[in-house]
């Protein structure tokens, strides 16, 4: 369609015919309409054969046992059949293309230097924003089949590990249909350089960058990395996404070699397993796949929590489970479909490695239940195969030791805030904030404090205290496990607060009974005697002298009645002061250098350009007394960490089994860091 057209209408042809001059706006709708049938044939016919494979080789799959199959009343049930795929053949957007989940819209944007240049003049750059609408409807396989509405995304902020992974994936698509190594040359590398290879040989890379093991676009080195401008560090989804985009091409050309399949037949082989991961990875029904029960992102009740911000998608999440799928289809020793035989899943290791993405320690096949995660057969890692992928402990990442270094960065002034507001509105990130924050944000007086009345972004000082970089950081600012009878615990590997800073007593815990600071909710406060809290505690005076409480005690000592609360009357009011918005929960970082903060690391002169992924937002209730002191207890953790996804205990988890998906509700995969501050006007 036409930007410029109010509504979708059929190319009006008076001569019969498809041949357009290559100047014309219609030219460019045929183009485009022909690529996304190409590209959309190509995605049905493997995804039937991927779905008759899982049958054929007999294993555990994550497809719906009716998913494209002819009982099926509809045999593409799989789409939305309520919302068509729509694309934008040129629509008016400068230096940019891209797929929109929320409007189900592909958008193909101009070459700003030189406008007679359309993206939907280059077929590969069709074929990567088809990929986006491939992965969203994968994504949502299972959750469609069983009638959930609320979307799972490959990627939910503007920089996350996921979002890098579906850019990375995306471009994959363009060699998927044509075999090439190399994403759009022409419409967006010859003017604006921005095209990017899928090779360690191709000739754009640096110097130093090669196809052996030694050389690969690894991880997280390479996260930073825009081969047109090597040296210019850039933090974005598009250019982080070529390690994955890179290893898929590896990992092709190793099924290849290994078993004497054409370069074609292996690339359908890494489709299934790439279709495989994504419905395992986006099951909003917990099961993962059929006859399992809660295998994956917990509970159907807080599935959307889980693979939002409790346990998403990260390079070592997203490899493990392909992993696994490859493993489980062609690794085990007694597969024939690798030439006779196995696929070398030592070989395998040793590749993965190579990118610095053998992450995990074994394949875990029993996935995240309760019930069955730690209980079921895992293949572990070979540890000899392990030699360039580093793992750092928790305990060394923290608040920027410098003296004199802020503790956060706070964005309150009112222009920002108010665009970043209508900005997370519009997305759909945050459904809206709370009635006692005015509209237009009057109170915001931008003193780079945090002042009752506001709406307010917070970015911690991250720094990273080892000789490794550390990537993939998160910052999670989502109510927790962490307070027994209205009380916070002081449990935790800090041993804040103390008993007598206001801590819960834990003198005849057991650690087996539900309430106690010991035990982890199974059901993220469903399951009787639990609750997650609100992470900002308050300090309260009291018999002269100060504990930490919840926000609750302010509001009885003050008298405020509930309804002034941010969450009105009925709401939780242990959040009545300070509230981190649900939605704006977490903050993410690609990357920290060893010895230096996420400033210095993207930036020469360590004046990074923020955006909205680097902060959480914060509601500040216009009710708070001035100088009121506040202590939100954030639970930190990244991707390439030794101790944040298994339990490093070699005695008690000797294959290093992940944690169980109920356990990302406490505090035991995080490193805590308490960010103290004091609310003034």
């Amino acid at each position: 369609m036409r930007e410029d057209k109010d509504s979708i209408s059929a190319l009006q042809n008076t001569e019969k015919k498809w041949a357009y001059d290559t100047s014309t706006a219609e030219w460019l709708q045929v183009q485009t309409f022909g690529h996304m049938m190409q590209v959309t044939d190509k995605f049905h016919s493997t995804l039937t054969s991927s779905f008759t494979k899982r049958g054929t080789i007999g294993y555990q799959s994550a497809f719906p046992t009716f998913f494209m199959d002819a009982l099926n009343p509809n045999p593409h049930g799989h789409w939305d059949m309520t919302r068509p795929l729509t694309a934008n053949a040129f629509c008016k957007e400068a230096d940019r293309a891209f797929f929109n989940p929320s409007k189900f819209l592909i958008c193909l944007g101009f070459d700003s230097q030189e406008t007679s240049v359309k993206f939907a003049q280059d077929n590969t750059v069709i074929y990567h924003e088809m990929g986006h609408a491939f992965h969203q409807v994968l994504m949502n396989g299972r959750n469609r089949d069983a009638g959930i509405t609320p979307a799972s995304d490959l990627g939910y902020l503007f920089y996350d590990e996921a979002g890098s992974i579906n850019e990375g994936l995306a471009d994959f698509w363009s060699f998927i249909m044509n075999q090439r190594t190399h994403f759009a040359e022409w419409g967006l590398g010859r003017f604006i350089q921005q095209s990017r290879p899928m090779d360690e040989d191709d000739p754009l890379h640096a110097p130093g960058i090669a196809a052996n093991s030694d050389s690969r676009l690894s991880y997280p080195t390479y996260l930073l990395y825009d081969p047109n401008f090597p040296d210019k560090p850039v933090e974005d989804v598009h250019y982080a996404g070529q390690i994955i985009s890179h290893f898929m091409v590896a990992l092709v050309k190793d099924l290849s070699s290994k078993c004497s399949w054409a370069q074609t037949a292996s690339t359908e082989v890494v489709m299934h397993l790439l279709y495989e991961t994504f419905l395992e990875l986006g099951d909003l029904t917990a099961t993962g796949n059929t006859g399992q029960t809660n295998y994956v992102n917990l509970t159907q009740n807080h599935a959307l929590t889980w693979s939002r911000v409790a346990n998403p998608v990260n390079f070592r999440k997203f490899t493990q489970v392909l992993s696994k799928y490859l493993l489980l289809t062609y690794g085990k020793v007694g597969r024939t479909g690798c030439g006779g035989t196995n696929y070398d899943m030592d070989g395998y290791e040793q590749l993965l490695d190579s990118y610095g993405l053998l992450l995990f320690k074994n394949y875990n096949e029993d996935g995240g239940s309760l019930a069955t995660g730690n209980s079921g057969t895992n293949t572990v890692v070979t540890a000899s195969n392990k030699v360039k992928t580093v793992t750092v402990s928790k305990d060394l990442i923290k608040i920027d030791p410098t003296q004199g270094a802020s503790e956060a960065f706070i964005f309150d002034d009112r222009q920002s805030m108010v665009a970043a507001l209508d900005s997370l509105k519009v997305s759909g990130q945050i459904p809206g904030i709370s009635d006692q924050i005015e509209d237009g944000l009057p109170y915001n007086n931008g003193n780079i404090s945090i002042s009752p009345g506001e709406f307010v972004g917070v970015a911690l000082n991250l720094y990273n205290d080892s000789n490794t970089p550390m990537a993939g950081i998160q910052v999670l600012g989502n109510d927790w496990d962490h307070g027994k009878d209205g009380k916070p615990c002081g449990t935790f590997e800090d041993n804040f607060p103390s008993a007598s800073e206001g801590a819960a007593d834990v003198s005849t815990e057991t650690g087996t009974n539900p309430g106690e600071c010991s035990y982890i909710t199974r059901e993220n406060g469903d399951d009787a005697g639990e609750s997650i809290e609100p992470v900002c505690m308050v300090q309260i005076s009291e018999n002269n002298a100060t504990k930490w409480a919840f926000q609750n005690e302010l509001m009885s000592k003050i008298g405020l009645d509930d309804s002034n609360c941010l969450d009105g009357s009925g709401g939780n009011d242990k959040e009545c002061f300070i509230r981190i918005v649900e939605g704006a929960d977490q903050s993410t970082y690609s990357k920290l250098d060893p010895k230096k903060t996420w400033a210095q690391t993207v930036s020469a002169n360590d004046t990074p350009e923020f955006n909205f992924n680097n902060l959480m937002f914060m509601e500040v209730s216009p009710w708070i007394p001035p100088g009121t002191t506040f202590n939100c207890r954030l639970r930190v953790r990244f991707t390439n960490c030794e101790d944040c996804w298994s339990d490093p205990n070699t005695i008690t988890n000797p294959t290093g089994d992940d944690y169980l998906d109920y356990e990302y509700s406490g505090g035991r995969p995080f490193k805590i860091i308490n960010f103290e501050f004091i609310v003034i006007d």
